[in-house]
Parts: structure tokens; sequence; C-alpha cells
């Protein structure tokens, strides 16, 4: 389990992230261009681990960083349950990029066509893309549609 424990961790910390740069910067460039200036936030939560708190990590509140640093220090020490729930959100976070890489390849060019203008984030890539949905390629709709993120867009 060490090793699992291990790659969940590095999973954990391995987040991608959308959306820090400012609007002017990224107006009129590629979506790949944006991306790469950008960050993505894929959140997760760990479940099984409330008494590991209790016991080994009191004190330290709701600074999820702190709790996490915390539990990994005492990997050797924790239920079987926190471990499994740490692998759980570590697998989730691999699967909420995969769908993201998924979507993104699908609709670059789309985004590209349609929404140049748009900063990613917070949904408006998707907002964008549904506003043009008769023009953007069925691949692109399916993606978004099959990984849940067509629900993003309002």
């Amino acid at each position: 389990m060490r090793t699992y424990f291990k790659k969940a961790c590095i999973l954990l910390f391995s987040t991608l992230l959308f959306s820090i740069s400012s609007h002017a910067e990224q107006a009129g460039k590629p979506l790949a261009e944006k991306l790469q200036e950008g960050h993505v936030i894929i959140k997760s939560s760990v479940s099984g681990c409330d008494e590991d708190i209790k016991q080994h990590c009191d004190g330290l509140g709701n600074n999820a960083e702190k709790v996490f640093m915390c539990l990994a220090a005492y990997e050797e020490h924790l239920s079987p349950e926190c471990k499994l729930g740490i692998l759980e959100a570590a697998v989730s976070i691999r699967l909420g990029a995969a769908a993201l890489n998924y979507s993104i390849i699908a609709c670059e060019a789309d985004a590209d066509k349609h929404c140049l203008d748009v900063q990613p984030g917070e949904g408006r890539m998707v907002s964008c893309i549904k506003a043009n949905e008769m023009q953007v390629s069925k691949e692109c709709i399916t993606a978004l549609k099959e990984t849940g993120l067509w629900e993003l867009g309002k």
C-alpha cells in the first residue's frame, strides 16, 4: 500500500489549473496558448480519514493541504479506509484530467474558430461552445457531454 499512497500523494498534488492570466492577455490567442499560460483546478475530496485526522492531525483546522501532509507523515499508521479514500481521490483527479484532456482535444479547433476572445475558466469556454452549438463539431459536443463538462456552460 505504501507505493499506492505515494502515487496518490503525487496525483493529488499534481492537479491541473485554468484561468490565472488576465482577459486582455488571453484575447485572440488560440486555446493551446491560453491553456499553457493558465491553470485548471480539479477538485476531489478524501473520505474515510476523519478518525485518522483526529488521532494524528488534530488542531490543523480546515487547511486541507496541511492535513494531507500530516496524513502523509503518518502513512504507516493510517486506517485502511483512509488509505482507500486517498487512493479514490487520486483516481478521481486522474479521471478528471483525462476527461478534460479528451474535451480539449475534441474542441480545440471549435474553440479557436468560435471562442477566440473568450477567457477559459468558470464555464466561459463551454458557454461559448454551447452558444455556437449549431456550428460546432459533433465530436466536440459529444466529448463535452460524455465528460459532464457540458453542464459547466450556462
